[in-house]
């Protein structure tokens, strides 16, 4: 299904926000339906229950951490879509003029 995919190399983060094409279409993906839906799938299935915790505490926390991977996945790509604040005073500093 990949076989022929190109990968794309990874880019320093502060550069991803030049691209705004790549940041509204990150955006628009987000928010589709089809991708929420996996999305939410993903954690429901990753989700500890009753039934699926276990008397083995080290198994419980990796059901835990597995869970907490997808969510920080979708929050970190959800960050993407949002350039941060600039600091003018970092990038004003006119002090040697």
């Amino acid at each position: 299904m990949f076989k022929n995919k190109k990968i794309a190399l990874p880019i320093p983060l502060r550069r991803w926000y030049h691209n705004l094409d790549d940041v509204s279409r990150l955006r628009e993906i987000l928010s589709d339906e089809v991708f929420q839906r996996a999305v939410a799938t993903l954690k429901e299935n990753a989700s500890p229950t009753v039934s699926t915790l276990s008397s083995d505490a080290q198994a419980n926390n990796n059901k835990t951490v597995w869970l907490a991977g997808y969510c920080d996945f979708v929050k970190d790509l959800e960050k993407l879509t949002n350039a941060p604040a600039q600091n003018n005073q970092q990038n004003n500093i006119e002090e040697w003029t």
